[in-house]
């Protein structure tokens, strides 16, 4: 499972499966907390990270540039695959993979249209990661460091419908260490006691100066070009019913 766009649905998703048992925290101090955060994240209008991703025995790593509302250029190193880079401006997406002179895209507002819900987006997520838990199952367990950085780490049910949580076959919890400045430092996915994903997060700049087309993409003449839209609401469809959509 990889950072790409054929996975955005797969990672990027925070799908869930069964409440969390009951942990010291959760109530009127956790909310304040949490809405102290979100507020500290919304001055934030735009950061560059360092990420490190370790799933399915796999690690990647690379650079991980956001820009309000929906702007993004990820630029990763995967193994078996080689450099791969992500670029979104909110409307399409485009994942890149130079050494096989191959892309492919997702039309993003066509899959808005027809799944009638906010997209998976990791970037966003760092922004703001409450937004990806389903509402009154987030609970404050403790402060630790990550990344030489003070965060309080939260665990919660992952957002998803209810078919999806009763297939038994997706992430169920989901842990996030975020900094006093409301953004994500590191966000652990699992089903019962397995990490399904570690993600880790260093924030290198805050509101940065940007310059111009780090956002879109134009093909060169000799990509392949692959259209993964109805691929990928099939995906998301698959993740909402817990089945798998015939093609």
């Amino acid at each position: 499972m990889v950072w790409s766009a054929a996975a955005l649905a797969s990672i990027w998703a925070l799908p869930g499966h069964s409440r969390a048992a009951p942990i010291p925290g959760h109530g009127r101090q956790t909310e304040t907390l949490i809405q102290t955060l979100r507020d500290q994240a919304r001055k934030v209008n735009g950061f560059t990270a360092r990420l490190s991703v370790r799933t399915a025995g796999m690690t990647q790593s690379g650079t991980l540039l956001f820009l309000e509302p929906a702007n993004v250029h990820i630029d990763m190193k995967i193994g078996g695959i080689g450099k791969q880079t992500i670029v979104s401006d909110g409307r399409t997406l485009w994942t890149i993979t130079p050494e096989a002179r191959l892309a492919t895209k997702i039309d993003l507002e066509y899959v808005q249209k027809s799944w009638h819900r906010p997209l998976p987006n990791q970037a966003t997520a760092i922004r703001d990661i409450f937004e990806t838990m389903k509402p009154g199952t987030a609970r404050f367990l403790r402060e630790e460091t990550v990344l030489g950085m003070k965060t309080s780490l939260f665990e919660a049910e992952p957002e998803t419908g209810l078919a999806a949580r009763e297939s038994g076959a997706l992430p169920d919890r989901v842990r996030a260490w975020v900094g006093s400045d409301g953004l994500l430092r590191r966000q652990v996915l699992m089903k019962g006691g397995e990490v399904r994903m570690d993600a880790t997060f260093s924030i290198t700049d805050k509101n940065p100066h940007i310059r111009p087309g780090m956002f879109t993409f134009s093909p060169p003449s000799d990509y392949q070009v692959q259209d993964l839209t109805q691929s990928t609401l099939k995906s998301l469809r698959s993740i909402e019913t817990g089945r798998t959509e015939p093609t």
